[in-house]
């Protein structure tokens, strides 16, 4: 084999360079995404409000993600993929090694277009990635090579409490903050 020949070296989990949208809290993205999610809630032939009724949303909570003014999590994908019956996949490893979140099948591509890629963003999502001993992005201040992570029995302490910050609602989220952020001074 010449070297035009060689697959490009990953590491298993980087994320895809295949990536087509990049969604999440301010991400430029969003509306394209939410466009994307529309089509196949027209193709599954739902009323926005059965799918709503189906995901669990309120009518207006999935407006807003069809217009981009919100985005649902990762973890929900598989639910709507599921109640659209779109065909596509949550956080799975391509063939090459690479992480992709979302990978979707755009319904006016037909069966023979390429898959959509998408990536997600959000402050829980990097938390949980640093308790599990991620190093810090390369935009940070902070010297990789000095970077250790955190030990053991703290990464799965900090990946439970994460885990269960999802689940909270907002005031228990704002407290769980002041009492932090006192702790901190």
């Amino acid at each position: 084999m010449d070297d035009g020949d060689r697959q490009p070296e990953t590491s298993i989990g980087a994320p895809s360079p295949f990536v087509v949208m990049v969604v999440g809290p301010g991400e430029s993205d969003n509306s394209r995404f939410g466009e994307l999610l529309e089509r196949l809630r027209w193709k599954a032939g739902l009323s926005r409000a059965d799918a709503a009724t189906k995901l669990g949303f309120s009518s207006e909570y999935l407006r807003l993600i069809e217009v981009g003014k919100r985005t649902p999590a990762l973890g929900q994908m598989r639910n709507l993929l599921r109640v659209y019956g779109a065909k596509g996949a949550v956080e799975q490893i391509s063939p090459q090694g690479y992480r992709q979140d979302l990978l979707v099948f755009d319904p006016l591509d037909g069966d023979h277009g390429d898959p959509v890629i998408i990536e997600f963003t959000s402050r829980i999502r990097e938390a949980r990635r640093r308790a599990l001993g991620a190093p810090p992005d390369e935009d940070e201040d902070w010297e990789q090579a000095d970077y250790e992570g955190p030990t053991e029995s703290r990464a799965t302490e900090l990946g439970l409490v994460v885990s269960l910050l999802t689940r909270a609602d907002d005031s228990t989220l704002r407290k769980v903050r002041k009492l932090l952020e006192d702790r901190a001074r």
